[in-house]
């Protein structure tokens, strides 16, 4: 019995011993926040900020350091939210939110829920979460009660909520009602944590604090410090995209001038028309990572035909141009790695396509404005100027007659009159007539 109770003993040490060994393993202290912005002129929730914020997330995860991302925006598109919302709420490294403005209205309060920690500016306001519809050609919003839209964002919103310890109460509200609330009344109704002035001030109140993420228990440090992380050339080519209006201005374009290349047999600017049409398509949520595929193959095909196959330097050229630099500007730099290429490889492809485009465009460029220089140069026939020729017969004053000169026969004109087989010498040229007068000098 005695022996039983001992062995139960140094078997309770052993496994208290290895808890705090995997506490002690589990346990991080963050030093540094990769900082990630959402604020005007980038202050709309749509594919591009939903693509840096998910960057921004995996690369913080993988170099162990945190995550604050500054909000100031009215709020975005639904689907970019989710995906926001989702990438924070499964982080493995503390998500900090600080709302540095007046607002983080509708989707800015979506994806600030899953945040482990939420700061307000004191004049800031949140809420207003319930989805409305945009009209593309009046620009009008109109708010969305079907349930079958409202139920799912209010469950979403709910779960991170309900995940991170906030009042669902106010949380439903918020899509219900249009709920919205000041700072101090987010904090006061356990929506937000913290109210601060600014970055700086926000560092301070959330210096020293524990958070859990995925497995781990952080320590924020008490001496944080800021990491800028900049969004790429990729996400800002798609916020602009998203625009409602310029996706239509696009897609009108491209449709229009397809058919016009079509129709009018000028089959050589329908890759052109296919830029706008594919373009405007991104920013109706079609998969850009296929269109920036297609441009890139179709861009080197056409160009390819151009240098190799037809003279000059066209419209075949100048679309393969123009595709190449918009495929490589919209390569993804993430995902599986079975299918995108290192990022390091996709970053110098993307910055050697577009000095290749740049240089390829300047050099046409100069081509096209030295073809129209020369074709505007009045043509002058130098070789003719100047010799001395012959009369084969009579030349009136005003009238036209025959010369030969350099072994040629031209017609010429004389204001004066010229007999057969007088030194004539070439002045000038008007069309197909020589302007000629009389030579004077040795014969």
């Amino acid at each position: 019995m005695r022996s039983s109770a001992i062995f139960l003993f140094i078997l309770a040490l052993f496994m208290f011993s290895g808890l705090a060994i995997v506490a002690e393993v589990s346990a991080t202290t963050i030093n540094t926040l990769v900082h990630v912005r959402v604020t005007p002129p980038w202050d709309m929730i749509d594919t591009g900020i939903a693509e840096c914020i998910v960057d921004a997330i995996s690369y913080a995860e993988s170099r162990k350091l945190g995550v604050l991302v500054e909000l100031e925006t009215y709020g975005g598109y639904l689907d970019a939210a989710l995906t926001i919302g989702d990438r924070v709420a499964t982080a493995t490294t503390p998500v900090i939110v600080f709302v540095s403005g007046g607002k983080a209205f509708s989707a800015g309060t979506l994806i600030s829920l899953p945040a482990h920690i939420i700061v307000l500016s004191p004049i800031a306001t949140i809420g207003a979460m319930q989805p409305v519809a945009i009209n593309p050609v009046t620009g009008r919003y109109e708010p969305i009660n079907d349930s079958k839209v409202i139920n799912p964002i209010i469950e979403k919103a709910v779960y991170y909520a309900r995940l991170r310890n906030r009042n669902i109460t106010a949380v439903e509200m918020f899509v219900t009602r249009n709920l919205v609330l000041t700072a101090e009344e987010a904090v006061k109704h356990g929506v937000a944590d913290y109210v601060a002035r600014d970055i700086s001030d926000a560092l301070k109140y959330i210096s020293g604090k524990k958070v859990i993420a995925g497995s781990t228990e952080y320590t924020l440090s008490d001496f944080l410090r800021v990491e800028e992380y900049s969004c790429g050339i990729r996400s800002r080519f798609l916020s602009i995209l998203s625009n409602t209006l310029l996706s239509s201005v696009l897609t009108t374009i491209g449709i229009m001038a397809t058919i016009f290349s079509i129709a009018s047999g000028r089959l050589e600017a329908l890759p052109l028309a296919l830029v706008f049409l594919f373009l405007g398509l991104v920013g109706s949520g079609f998969n850009p990572n296929f269109i920036s595929l297609f441009l890139i193959l179709v861009g080197a095909a056409l160009l390819s035909i151009e240098l190799f196959l037809t003279p000059g330097f066209g419209i075949l050229g100048i679309s393969g141009i123009i595709m190449l630099s918009t495929g490589f500007a919209l390569l993804p730099t993430g995902g599986p790695t079975y299918i995108a290429p290192d990022a390091t490889f996709v970053l110098v492809s993307r910055y050697v396509a577009l000095g290749i485009g740049v240089g390829l465009g300047s050099l046409t460029a100069f081509v096209l404005y030295k073809v129209l220089q020369a074709k505007r140069r009045k043509v002058v026939l130098f070789e003719l100027r100047g010799k001395v020729g012959r009369a084969m017969d009579r030349i009136p004053a005003g009238g036209e007659g025959f010369i030969i000169v350099e072994g040629e026969y031209w017609k010429a004109y004389s204001d004066e009159e010229i007999e057969p087989n007088s030194l004539v010498i070439v002045v000038d040229r008007k069309e197909n007539v020589l302007i000629v007068k009389k030579y004077v000098g040795s014969s």
